[in-house]
């Protein structure tokens, strides 16, 4: 068989190439879109997330009186299981948005997702609807709910707690189910800031503009700004008592959990609060499990190892955090 010209070969591998791309781009704009009826606000999702979050609060909404909010978090949180991890999806495109995913989660997401979905029922009852968990997301991801730029979104776990804890839908019980106070200040971001794409430009030696708090004279980049806005973060938690159960102490304080708590794992790493976050779940074997968005499994799943387990199996988690969704 004769073989081809390299000029047909190249024109024809560009052509397939051109098609793929071209069909790539037009799924991604038809297949994420905009949503609200609030000028002041929108939310990023897919099409497909919106059914999926209305079936689910359609399918609570029957018990939103006679369950606790952690009974429900379990229900949403099964209703969730095998779809894909994915990380960095709060970190595409260059400006802050508020996404709203649930075919596509990470570990944090995944914990907030089923809170807001059991918290939107709770306050809005059959009313419950897509931009009404867009609405939640919001003030629970954004500081004092506020979206204008990369600092305003919570990324310590730490603060993400304190301000649920703040709105009266969060209650770090920690200490009463037997934990102690921790020494473990908070610095990661920072430190490491070249690392983030949104603060690698920052001139953290630069002096201050002296218009820092308004973001229309201040002459410091958006990088800078955000910096400093995170350092002023870093500062303000480490200013407060951080408490952990310690992984030799787990299984004594076991009886204290409930299914539906939220599990934050202790992380070794200097500078950083909490490695991983998932729900609490006692199995049906008696055995105290947890639901999670696993980077192993690459998808959501009811571990197959109990907290206690996962906690003494990482050199990376040195203990946890119990949380409890009101």
């Amino acid at each position: 068989m004769k073989a081809m010209p390299k000029r047909i070969v190249y024109a024809t591998v560009f052509a397939l190439l051109f098609t793929l791309s071209s069909a790539i781009s037009t799924y991604a704009q038809s297949d994420t879109i905009k949503l609200s009826s609030d000028p002041d606000f929108y939310a990023i999702t897919l099409k497909k997330d919106i059914p999926t979050a209305e079936m689910i609060m359609k399918e609570l909404l029957p018990y939103k009186d006679t369950k606790t909010s952690g009974e429900l978090m379990i229900m949403a949180a099964k209703k969730l299981l095998g779809n894909p991890y994915v990380a960095g999806t709060l970190e595409e495109g260059d400006s802050e948005d508020v996404r709203v995913y649930l075919s596509k989660t990470d570990c944090i997401i995944f914990v907030e997702t089923c809170m807001n979905l059991v918290l939107t029922v709770k306050k809005y009852g059959k009313d419950a609807d897509f931009e009404k968990l867009c609405q939640m997301v919001r003030q629970s991801r954004y500081r004092d709910g506020m979206v204008r730029c990369y600092s305003d979104r919570i990324h310590y776990t730490t603060e993400w707690i304190r301000q649920g804890e703040k709105r009266g839908i969060l209650e770090d019980i920690t200490l009463k189910c037997g934990g102690q106070v921790y020494d473990h200040p908070i610095f990661f971001m920072t430190k490491n800031y070249q690392k983030y794409k949104h603060l690698k430009d920052a001139e953290v030696t630069k002096q201050c503009c002296g218009n820092e708090e308004d973001n229309e004279t201040c002459t410091m980049n958006q990088a800078t700004k955000d910096y400093r806005t995170i350092a002023r973060v870093e500062k303000e938690l480490n200013s407060k008592p951080y408490t952990y159960i310690p992984q030799d102490k787990i299984k004594a304080c076991e009886k204290n959990i409930k299914s539906g708590d939220i599990i934050g794992y202790m992380s070794t790493t200097d500078g950083l609060d909490i490695a991983h976050v998932a729900i609490a779940y006692w199995r049906k074997d008696g055995k105290l499990g947890f639901i999670h968005a696993s980077m192993g499994k690459m998808k959501v799943v009811i571990d197959e190892k109990t907290i206690a387990e996962y906690a003494n199996a990482s050199k990376y988690i040195n203990g946890i955090k119990v949380i409890r969704v009101k």
